[in-house]
């Protein structure tokens, strides 16, 4: 007897780093965001563009308005998904976008991790072609979001 079980809806993971250009006056902050999504493929940087078959490369992009954009920026599809801030030390977790609304003011100082280095933002965008899910289609179970956020967390 074959069964189809249909899934709740899964939290989707992205990877968010804050950066801030403190040569302007006053310093913007701007928000780089990757997100590894269905249908999407990470090719080795090396390969990005040779495909004819996938002329628009996977890449992140850069949020330079405000938190609120940030957040905004994550929500896909039809289900409004909530964004919060994931850390371990934070529990419960602590909601930036939630029910369709922008919750709180402003990401808090701590709920940032220091980069082992500090990088431009190009290094930064080369990063996401050098993780575990590099080089393999996206999976919902094998290969996905959280995986991609994790490694990319992890290597920086």
């Amino acid at each position: 007897v074959n069964t189809l079980v249909e899934l709740p809806p899964t939290e989707h993971w992205a990877f968010v780093a804050r950066a801030e250009c403190k040569a302007l006056n006053p310093p913007q902050v701007a928000y780089f965001i990757a997100q590894f999504c269905k249908g999407d493929f990470i090719a080795p940087k090396e390969e990005v563009g040779r495909d004819d078959d996938n002329p628009v490369p996977f890449r992140a992009f850069l949020q330079e308005r405000n938190k609120a954009h940030a957040a905004l920026s994550i929500v896909q599809g039809r289900s409004n998904p909530d964004v919060w801030i994931h850390s371990p030390e934070l529990r419960p977790k602590r909601y930036v976008y939630k029910d369709k609304q922008l919750c709180s003011p402003a990401f808090r100082e701590y709920e940032w991790a220091p980069m082992k280095k500090p990088m431009k933002l190009r290094e930064l965008n080369d990063c996401i072609y050098d993780t575990t899910c590099t080089g393999k289609d996206y999976h919902a179970i094998l290969n996905n979001c959280q995986d991609f956020s994790v490694a990319l967390y992890n290597k920086l």
